[in-house]
């Protein structure tokens, strides 16, 4: 999850990553789901789950209390007696390449999909070592085995350049190479790899112990850079245009959503559209800018209405869940595939039980 969706690219008051349980516990069975409700949560004991993956946090406000006569914190004592491990991905799945926004844009028939806002990478750093070349491939492993050198779907990068370094021992010093008391210049290699920013203590910890220096020459830059396919929302173009009523009318049976509402003021005929799973008005403006003509989320304010008919382009809400529930199935088979070419045995299943906590009301007669 950490190399799909990795914890860097959530937005800063999300919370996501392992919220219950031991990180150091195996995983002989795994669940997909949205949102942790009580069936789910029975379900799961019952078919002796290690370990759900969850879309929405359980534990997203600072708790005050842990108390069993609460519904919400009982669940969490019940999954960590049990034990059961909860793992929330959220603004960071949305934000993935393949997460709940290109699936919802693939969904809809959206091809070309790209951000609306691309997210910019904000927790890598570049880690900078000199050492001699008989040590190099020690190093390189250490720092590997801490998480050093991903790079993408890419392992164990790293780049080395022949060099001269110079350096004059004390007296009382007991340098690797050359004496005490002198001058020295030796070749050396400059050898450097990216590493997440959480993770440089380890890695500098990890060059202590391995290198054979007593004064190990170390550089680290913290890197501001684009994360290429992430970011919030995407928007993408239809494979014809089609007239704006009609695609409406076809995403809500396409998503199985209870009621729709259709607000701002979209063209007759549309063939470029955003989406953004869940609550995405806020990114009207960046819809706008980027020529969309609708925008596909699943719940907005009643002003995000009239701002989009302001803007000149409409707005499609289909239901929080709808838009976001599209994700389970997809991110069980993924992992099943990551796994298999990795070698590892667990068995991932989607939990399509979910249901929408809203419902339409239906007129009844008395």
């Amino acid at each position: 999850m950490e190399r799909w969706a990795p914890a860097w690219s959530a937005e800063s008051w999300d919370k996501v990553g392992l919220q219950v349980g031991d990180p150091a516990a195996p995983a002989p069975k795994v669940w997909t789901a949205l949102e942790l409700d009580e069936p789910l949560l029975a379900a799961a004991l019952e078919a002796k789950v290690a370990l759900l993956l969850l879309h929405h946090p359980v534990l997203f406000q600072p708790l005050e209390q842990l108390r069993v006569d609460s519904p919400a914190t009982a669940r969490l004592i019940k999954a960590a007696s049990e034990p059961l491990a909860i793992f929330a991905a959220h603004t960071n799945l949305d934000s993935a390449p393949g997460g709940v926004n290109d699936v919802l844009g693939e969904r809809l028939g959206l091809s070309e999909l790209t951000p609306l806002v691309p997210a910019q990478n904000q927790d890598i750093a570049k880690l900078v070592v000199f050492t001699p070349p008989e040590a190099m491939e020690e190093i390189s492993r250490a720092l590997f085995d801490v998480g050093a050198g991903n790079i993408g779907d890419y392992r164990e990068c790293s780049f080395a350049a022949v060099g001269v370094g110079s350096f004059w021992a004390p007296p009382d010093g007991h340098p690797y190479l050359g004496r005490p008391g002198e001058k020295e210049m030796l070749e050396e290699l400059r050898l450097e790899m990216v590493v997440p920013a959480g993770r440089v203590p380890q890695a500098l910890d990890a060059i202590r112990r391995t290198h054979p220096y007593e004064e190990p020459a170390v550089d680290v830059y913290h890197l501001r850079q684009s994360a290429p396919g992430f970011g919030m929302g995407r928007v993408g173009s239809l494979a014809a245009p089609r007239r704006s009523e009609v695609f409406a009318a076809w995403a809500a049976a396409e998503l199985e959503a209870g009621w729709a509402h259709l607000g701002g003021r979209a063209p007759e005929v549309i063939e470029r559209v955003a989406v953004v799973g869940g609550s995405g008005g806020d990114l009207l403006p960046q819809a706008a800018a980027a020529g969309a003509q609708l925008l596909v989320t699943g719940e907005a304010r009643h002003h995000t209405a009239e701002q989009a008919a302001d803007l000149g382009l409409g707005i499609l809400c289909l239901g929080h869940y709808q838009t976001e529930a599209v994700i389970v199935e997809p991110w069980a088979r993924r992992l099943r595939r990551e796994l298999t070419d990795q070698g590892l045995v667990s068995t991932i299943e989607p939990y399509t039980g979910g249901i929408d906590p809203w419902r339409p009301v239906v007129p009844e007669e008395e």
